[in-house]
């Protein structure tokens, strides 16, 4: 009698092992399927993600008054595209490109306006485009206006006012009508002087 119940108790205990451990084996199994999801959620959303950045240096020429000063400008730019594909094309590998959405566009200006190397003031701007707007901000007199590339160098467009639509947080947005009647709207979001670190007020 004894050995049997030895027999059965050891049989018992093995069945519970075997229990926790399918338990414990599920658990894992759950806990990566999981993980498989979510990082394939954020690779399909990074793959609909283009980010082209581009750095390039320019120069133009103002009238400062007494004399023609030419200043010299580092323009970097980031372009966020959307790409959307084929609704049948969802969940394959090799999906065909059939839209961009609207890209939001993020430029920083440096300028450096007198004989030393440092650059001495500071533009950043955004905007959302469905197409590439080849301008860019820069001063002319402590005023903002719009410049266009020509070459390599930057043409102010003497035709082209900017018009403040409104400021918030110190954030002013803009508003001109390019050479195509289209009105573009954008945020300066920061404009350093010398010798300033603030914002761009009013």
């Amino acid at each position: 009698m004894s050995d049997l119940r030895v027999c059965l108790k050891t049989a018992f205990e093995s069945n519970c092992n075997f229990k926790t451990i399918y338990m414990k084996m599920k658990s894992i199994y759950m806990s990566l399927a999981g993980l498989f999801l979510v990082t394939g959620s954020l690779i399909a959303q990074e793959e609909n993600q283009e980010v082209l950045d581009t750095k390039i240096s320019k120069s133009y020429t103002i009238n400062d008054g007494k004399k023609l000063v030419k200043n010299t400008v580092e323009i970097t730019t980031q372009r966020l595209n959307t790409v959307e594909s084929a609704k049948e094309d969802a969940g394959k590998i090799d999906q065909d490109r059939v839209v961009d959405s609207i890209s939001t566009i993020i430029k920083t200006v440096q300028i450096d306006n007198d004989d030393d190397d440092e650059f001495d003031e500071k533009i950043v701007f955004s905007y959302e485009s469905k197409t590439p707007e080849d301008f860019v901000l820069v001063s002319k007199n402590d005023e903002l206006v719009v410049a266009m590339n020509e070459g390599e160098n930057l043409k102010i467009v003497e035709s082209i006012s900017l018009k403040s639509k409104e400021t918030t947080n110190d954030k002013t947005t803009y508003i001109f009508t390019n050479e195509h009647g289209e009105n573009l709207e954008f945020l300066v979001q920061e404009y350093s002087r010398p010798n300033e670190t603030a914002m761009l007020k009013e």
